[in-house]
């Protein structure tokens, strides 16, 4: 399955489907101040390990930073 993670296109080639999934695959940490959109809507973090990736979807990476 091919989709677009921060604008970047992917394959994932795991079964498991899922936003968590994908986090694990793309071997990307799923730390506090991280929030994750699809195809421009938030997605609950409670949702992640449910949540089923479709073909093209776009996702997007949103990290929180300190600074001033």
């Amino acid at each position: 399955m091919n989709f677009l993670l921060n604008g970047e296109r992917i394959e994932l080639t795991t079964k498991d489907l899922s936003l968590s999934g994908m986090l694990q695959q793309q071997q990307i940490d799923a730390n506090r101040g991280m929030a994750l959109a699809v195809n421009d809507q938030v997605i609950p973090k409670s949702d992640w390990d449910h949540y089923q990736l479709s073909e093209n979807d776009q996702i997007l990476i949103i990290k929180a930073t300190q600074g001033g």
